[in-house]
């Protein structure tokens, strides 16, 4: 996978990435081993070549601990109604463990997520109990990005 330009997040698909969806977090160990979390509430900033997301700081050591010696990552993003789903490629350049100024934030991507998987019938008791509050935010730079909605097209780059 060679690109010879960073990838830029365009409007449309900030829109999605910033929607309230499931995030699943990938990362490996300087041996290849890999290991996933879950994400919330990604944003893209104005560059559009970045993308921040939370992780919970307990369930996430280990992808954490990857992130010291490894800064690859992969985000995927999906929607729990349509099915359509994004993966993204980069490299983390910020851990900031301090998000207060972040919470609003966060709260609102994860009730955006409630109420899509609401709509699909599940519990909100049950979602809820998949958030914990002390959270990290991630930002990486995007390097690739791949539709990953399941049909003919997945895998396609973006």
């Amino acid at each position: 996978m060679t690109q010879t330009t960073p990838f830029r997040i365009d409007e449309s698909l900030r829109e999605f990435i910033e929607l309230g969806l499931a995030v699943q977090i990938a990362t490996a160990s300087n041996n290849g081993s890999p290991h996933v979390t879950y994400g919330w509430s990604p944003r893209v900033p104005t560059d559009g070549r970045t993308v921040e997301v939370f992780i919970d700081k307990v369930r996430s050591a280990t992808p954490l601990a990857d992130l010291k010696t490894n800064k690859k990552i992969a985000m995927t993003v999906a929607d729990p109604i349509s099915y359509r789903s994004i993966q993204l490629k980069g490299t983390v350049v910020g851990i900031e463990l301090d998000c207060a100024d972040d919470q609003a934030w966060v709260r609102n991507g994860r009730e955006g997520f409630l109420v899509r998987t609401s709509l699909i019938g599940d519990d909100p008791v049950a979602i809820r109990n998949l958030w914990y509050d002390d959270v990290v935010r991630l930002t990486f730079s995007v390097e690739f990005a791949f539709d990953q909605t399941p049909g003919p097209e997945a895998g396609r780059p973006l």
